[in-house]
């Protein structure tokens, strides 16, 4: 791996190492300095709500301008002056402020990042998932090392890994291809007249939304899991280590399927992966809904594979060959706003009382989720082309720019 996907390695690489550590041990870190649970959760779900509004717009602006790497330094100085501020502030009022602005500056660079990721793998003819899962491999090395670093210095070194991991991560973006010196910009008023038309032309295709309906249910139906595995799996006996040795399972089989996806996707096709990803969720929560034998549970954990690896590799090539370069931040950001921002946290909200009423059984409405998924996966299958859904007479962008 050399030039552009090494950059861009280096550049998802970094990102992961953020998630590494904020993952399991941020909501912890809020309890430490002070705040109360129902603080915890009004901050994490105001950061959520804020990224549905801020995602799209930071996408569309940064398609407009022809420069998205633009767009992600300045959410990730933005990200580096939140994250930095939570080293010294400690009123809960400032706690909020410092760290709703990075978490939604971080909701919206990663759609950049994974636009920029895929856009180039085309144009510089390299596999896409071998610069992605970088951001899987260095998100499990930073559980490990942060927990160690945790069991070292306590709660107190979140701060300072998250703050270092986003000078690394403006370091590394800072490496990717700029638009040419000379390129006007002038034109960028028009250029955003354009860009919002289309992406208004986008969001009303009939195809653009079977695809978000499809994509999202997939990923949404992970909720449960992402919200209530470990502490089911606590509740019904498993011990810490043990929980913590099948987690990263699917984060591994997840690697192994980016190491072959271009390989994959030229077999199967962008359609037919979301439909397998839907599959996999079908298979995958009802065999966790019953509580079954650990032998069982390992198979579960090891098709994460499919229902999120899949089914992410479908959307993305999907968003690669049927919206136009030009518009692929917004796709991104669209994509990520309804399927980890709306649908995701829709589905958090309503298992929350599922799980007081029946327990691990709220696995099956993961299950019927990813039933969903396969429909309109099939539906998707059926009614696009394979063509852009939108044709508008635009100029594209600097093509070895991202």
């Amino acid at each position: 791996m050399r030039g552009v996907a090494l950059r861009l390695a280096l550049a998802q690489g970094a990102s992961g190492l953020i998630g590494g550590a904020y993952t399991p041990f941020f909501g912890a870190w809020l309890a430490w300095r002070g705040l109360s649970s129902i603080e915890i959760g009004a901050l994490l779900s105001a950061g959520m709500l804020l990224r549905v509004v801020v995602a799209p717009v930071t996408g569309m602006i940064a398609d407009a301008r022809g420069d998205r790497r633009a767009m992600m330094l300045f959410l990730y100085t933005v990200v580096l002056v939140g994250y930095g501020a939570l080293n010294f502030v400690t009123a809960p009022l400032l706690i909020f402020v410092a760290a709703i602005t990075a978490n939604v500056a971080t909701g919206a660079v990663s759609p950049l990042l994974e636009s920029a990721s895929v856009r180039l793998s085309e144009r510089h003819n390299f596999d896409y998932g071998h610069v992605r899962l970088w951001a899987s491999s260095s998100f499990v090395a930073g559980n490990f090392l942060s927990g160690i670093a945790k069991r070292v210095f306590g709660f107190g070194m979140l701060a300072p890994w998250l703050t270092i991991s986003i000078v690394l991560n403006l370091i590394a973006v800072a490496r990717l291809p700029a638009p040419r010196p000379n390129r006007a910009k002038s034109d960028f008023r028009m250029r955003a007249r354009a860009t919002f038309a289309e992406t208004r032309e986008l969001i009303s295709s009939p195809v653009f939304l079977v695809f978000l309906t499809a994509a999202s249910l997939d990923q949404g139906s992970h909720a449960f899991y992402y919200a209530y595995g470990g502490l089911h799996w606590t509740q019904i006996g498993y011990s810490g280590p043990l929980i913590g040795a099948i987690w990263p399972l699917g984060v591994f089989a997840e690697i192994l399927l980016m190491t072959f996806s271009l390989r994959v996707f030229r077999v199967v096709g962008a359609t037919r992966l979301l439909l397998l990803g839907g599959l996999g969720c079908v298979i995958r929560w009802s065999i966790l809904a019953f509580d079954p034998p650990l032998a069982f549970v390992i198979f579960a954990q090891l098709l994460h594979g499919m229902t999120f690896a899949m089914a992410h590799l479908g959307a993305m090539y999907f968003i690669l060959k049927a919206v136009p370069p030009r518009l692929s931040a917004t796709a991104q950001s669209l994509y990520t706003v309804f399927s980890s921002g709306i649908v995701l946290g829709l589905a958090t909200l309503a298992c929350g009382p599922l799980y007081e009423h029946f327990g691990g059984r709220t696995y099956l409405l993961m299950a019927v989720m990813g039933l969903g998924t396969m429909i309109f996966a099939w539906k998707l299958g059926q009614t696009w082309s394979g063509a852009r859904i939108t044709n508008r007479d635009i100029p594209e962008d600097d093509p070895d720019a991202i």
